[in-house]
């Protein structure tokens, strides 16, 4: 299980402070649900795989060996480091 710091889905992140800065995870979206805050980078990859399949990897198969959208958000960021490079 990570540490306070670090990104209960993926244990690769850390966390920012406070926790609510972070993306509320998907899988805490039942009125009686505890909130779980992911990194930004789990968010998205919950949000992507919410719409493409059948809802984000469930808490229980958590910490995750992989971002199943791991390609398509390292591209999104890598393009958005080119934007602000070029308009910097």
């Amino acid at each position: 299980m990570a540490d306070e710091g670090t990104c209960p889905r993926c244990e690769e992140h850390t966390m920012m402070t406070p926790p609510e800065i972070n993306a509320l995870s998907r899988t805490t979206r039942e009125p009686n649900d505890v909130p779980m805050w992911v990194c930004s980078d789990c968010g998205m990859d919950e949000g992507l795989e919410d719409a493409f399949f059948t809802g984000a990897t469930p808490q229980t198969e958590w910490p995750v060996a992989a971002r199943t959208f791991d390609y398509m958000i390292k591209q999104i960021f890598n393009a958005r480091i080119t934007n602000e490079v070029k308009n910097g």
